[in-house]
């Protein structure tokens, strides 16, 4: 049943207002959600007065789609302030009016009348600036993943019930027509009980697998460390090795290939095999590691339940563009398992399933000698369209605009908190195993891995004083 948001607000917020544990009744929170100021929603039709957190990269990105959409942008806010100037220049004939902030909490505290806010800050900021905003009253859009870590991921869905806020990660996939029906295929159980499902990236594109380097470069006076330092620990600053998107591989401020990619290429069917929490991660594989960054590549070893059969599902991802001779790609024994002996490289998705295999938006179910595409498989086309589809002018991004209209009071989006935080559990969970060898077993219910204390002291971030996360 498709829940209107003011619907879904009703059902929830009041259940989780004023308390400080989960669902379950876990006492890992801190103290109570603090909720400054109730949510709007606009009418239809009516623009959204919204505000930027980052506005260079993906900020950037974002920016461009919601003014494409028409909306207000009312404030932009980048610790780069040449970043600043990229992005008032591109609204400024619509939006001339823009207000310019350095500093996200002054944003936060001056603009009391905006709608929603969009965080696309390094990974290691996504939940401080997000709760921030979500307790301020404001709806969130928030670039993938989500957060950084399991404790951020807890407190994102206990904040966002209680403030009755509409969320969005940005795994943009979801709007897509394609994605959806890709969705309504593997629901529909086409596959039958679906044994391993295999993930492969050409991430990282950035600089990872190396240690930090040594001494410090002047700071630009154009550039606000401190704040882009946030609540990670205090280091050096070093021209071209963090700042500009080469943070990513750094421990303190991302979450490596996984973290990147992860919730773009695993949110399809983890929706439609109905995945729920993860039960162990493991990297089986991987080059040299190093003290502060992740591994040049890695395999990891995903197992998560179901809730459409007793068997876990099991996930292998692969990052690295390097060969299977050195370890950290589909061996070429296990690319033609998934290609029927008719390749010795794989790439892309596939999933395994008693009775049908799916690779990259194919079908070949048992018997059949070749894979077709999706949309002109006749089991695929037997299958109906049960979910809604999002309209959107040519050029415009479904999944900016399915935001934008459950902040007027539509439907919820397809990627928010209760889709959101699982899937990037599972993820930040993974990248944990990236960091501590073996297999780690994993708790749902005690909120803790059962067989590593070095990995437990992995599930919260490092929250550098004065700073807090709401």
């Amino acid at each position: 049943m498709m829940l209107n948001r003011r619907d879904f607000i009703g059902t929830t917020a009041l259940a989780a207002a004023g308390s400080c544990l989960g669902a379950d009744g876990r006492t890992y929170l801190p103290s109570p959600v603090t909720v400054a100021r109730k949510a709007k929603f606009r009418k239809p039709g009516e623009k959204i007065r919204m505000g930027f957190i980052g506005s260079g990269g993906r900020g950037g990105a974002n920016l461009d789609e919601f003014y494409k959409l028409g909306e207000d942008i009312v404030a932009i806010c980048d610790v780069d302030v040449n970043a600043l100037n990229g992005a008032e220049n591109r609204i400024k004939e619509r939006c001339p009016d823009v207000h310019r902030y350095q500093d996200w909490r002054k944003m936060l505290e001056t603009e009391k009348d905006l709608d929603a806010v969009v965080v696309s800050t390094p990974d290691h900021m996504h939940a401080t600036c997000a709760i921030a905003a979500m307790e301020s009253g404001h709806h969130v859009y928030v670039e993938k993943p989500l957060v950084r870590t399991w404790w951020e991921a807890e407190r994102f869905r206990d904040v966002a019930k209680s403030c009755g806020v509409v969320t969005q990660m940005g795994n943009n996939g979801n709007g897509t027509d394609f994605q959806r029906r890709s969705v309504e295929i593997l629901q529909s159980g086409v596959l039958g009980e679906i044994d391993e499902i295999h993930v492969t990236t050409d991430r990282p594109i950035w600089p990872q697998g190396l240690a930090r380097p040594e001494g410090a470069d002047p700071v630009p006076e154009t550039f606000a460390w401190d704040l882009w330092l946030g609540i990670a620990p205090a280091r050096p600053f070093k021209q071209g090795v963090y700042h500009g998107f080469k943070w990513r591989g750094w421990f303190d401020f991302g979450t490596g290939a996984l973290g990147d990619i992860g919730c773009h290429a695993m949110s399809f069917f983890w929706r439609g095999l109905d995945l729920r929490e993860t039960v162990s991660v493991e990297t089986v594989k991987t080059t040299k590691t190093f003290a502060e960054t992740y591994p040049a590549g890695t395999i990891v070893k995903l197992v998560v339940r179901s809730g459409r059969q007793a068997k876990p599902v099991t996930i292998y991802w692969y990052d690295g563009a390097t060969t299977p001779e050195n370890g950290t790609a589909p061996d070429k024994e296990t690319s033609r398992r998934i290609t029927d002996g008719k390749s010795e490289t794989f790439g892309g998705t596939a999933i395994l399933g008693s009775k049908g295999r799916w690779w990259n938006g194919m079908l070949k179910l048992t018997g059949e000698e070749k894979f077709v595409r999706m949309q002109d498989h006749p089991a695929a086309r037997a299958v109906p369209v049960s979910i809604p589809r999002i309209q959107v002018p040519d050029g415009c991004s479904q999944h900016h605009r399915e935001f934008a209209d459950a902040v007027r009071g539509g439907t919820r989006p397809f990627s928010d908190y209760d889709h959101s935080v699982p899937l990037t559990e599972m993820v930040v969970l993974g990248c944990i195993s990236q960091r501590v060898p073996g297999r780690l077993d994993w708790d749902q219910a005690s909120g803790r891995f059962t067989n590593s204390e070095a990995a437990n002291a992995l599930l919260r971030p490092h929250v550098r004083a004065p700073w807090t996360i709401g």
